[in-house]
């Protein structure tokens, strides 16, 4: 990344945040919480404490980084290393990401590039370009129907939350990541003592890995009486589902059972929820690699991932881009490029940029 790509993101970022800091939504007792930053061009820079909410603004200001970040732990020296904080609780957090909910979608947007001389193909990736040798990597689009397997799986967090774990509904703050998913807070004094096995623990019963084998379960189905109790959490998810389509299934029982969990299950990233000690993107701030906000949603059914997280400037900058696919920003369509220069407003051009697959000129 050339230096006047580094000063244009900078700039870009900066004056998001001189007219947007008011949505940057900070936790609560900002005083015990560790925060970080990315500057472009940077390496990560943590165990960073502010004593309110102003004089974290004033720093984010003066940086206009590439991403901020806050624990969602609690700790009695948050400055200090990670041995020494004294940690004191932590928010409960789920990470939903499209990248890791199967969809038929990725074989058309998710590819691999070469480094060099920027052929690209189908994945999975090869170790080396087969037309210069030259190293490779992944590139990962997003798309409606992606985005709406998301979506979706956040809504079985939510259900699970509240229907098998009694949290209210008003503890549960959703989020748009910034990028291709969403992030839940949990604010629920039960959750804030629990170690990093506790928290696994959940992570895997949303995701329907801890159950019993398909078969073991099908046979206690079958000899569970028709008029007999449901049962709670999984047990009665599984129950109604099989009881709602086992007249006019054409399979057999361990096979539907094994169905019920797979359409139930909600994909979340294990080893986010277990981390106790992780910083998140801060509410409000912007995607170091796409420019979107992390957006708070308080409605999943009149929120618009292509639209809604989109804060930059329509400014237009020229962009040498070496490749990029072709990609969506505002419902309106851009590329795929390839050894070309371009105009681009700043949302878009921001997306190749922080990738270093283009620099202004």
């Amino acid at each position: 990344m050339n230096e006047p790509t580094k000063s244009f993101l900078r700039s870009a970022y900066k004056e998001y945040y001189f007219r947007g800091a008011g949505a940057i939504e900070f936790p609560a007792e900002i005083g015990r919480r560790e925060f970080g930053y990315i500057p472009f061009g940077g390496g990560m820079v943590r165990h960073l404490s502010f004593k309110n909410e102003g004089e974290a603004v004033a720093e984010i200001l003066r940086q206009s980084p590439s991403s901020v970040y806050c624990s969602n732990a609690r700790y009695e020296r948050p400055a200090s290393p990670i041995d020494e904080k004294g940690w004191l609780g932590a928010e409960l957090i789920f990470d939903i990401d499209a990248t890791d909910v199967p969809t038929p979608c990725k074989r058309g947007h998710d590819l691999w590039y070469c480094e060099k001389c920027y052929a690209s193909g189908k994945l999975p990736r090869p170790a080396k370009c087969s037309k210069c040798g030259g190293p490779t990597a992944e590139f990962h689009g997003t798309c409606e129907a992606c985005l709406d397997a998301a979506r979706e799986h956040t809504m079985k967090v939510v259900g699970f939350l509240t229907e098998d774990f009694g949290v209210e509904r008003e503890a549960i703050r959703v989020y748009f990541s910034g990028n291709r998913g969403y992030h839940l807070h949990v604010y629920d004094g039960r959750f804030e003592q629990l170690d990093q096995l506790g928290r696994g623990e959940i992570a895997e019963y949303v995701r329907g890995s801890s159950l019993p084998l398909s078969q073991s379960i099908a046979s206690t189905l079958r000899r569970r009486p028709q008029t007999g109790a449901v049962g709670a959490g999984w047990a009665r998810r599984i129950a109604r589902y099989t009881e709602e389509r086992r007249e006019d299934y054409g399979g057999t029982l361990q096979k539907l059972v094994s169905e019920a969990i797979t359409s139930q299950r909600a994909l979340v990233d294990s080893s986010v929820t277990t981390d106790i000690h992780r910083v998140f993107r801060l509410a409000g701030t912007l995607h170091g690699t796409t420019g979107m906000s992390k957006t708070r949603v308080t409605s999943m059914d009149r929120f618009d991932p292509q639209e809604d997280p989109f804060v930059l400037t329509a400014k237009a900058v020229n962009v040498a881009v070496s490749f990029y696919p072709q990609f969506r920003a505002r419902h309106r369509d851009f590329g795929p490029y390839k050894s070309v220069t371009v105009e681009l407003p700043t949302f878009a051009a921001v997306q190749i940029l922080t990738k270093g697959l283009g620099e202004v000129v």
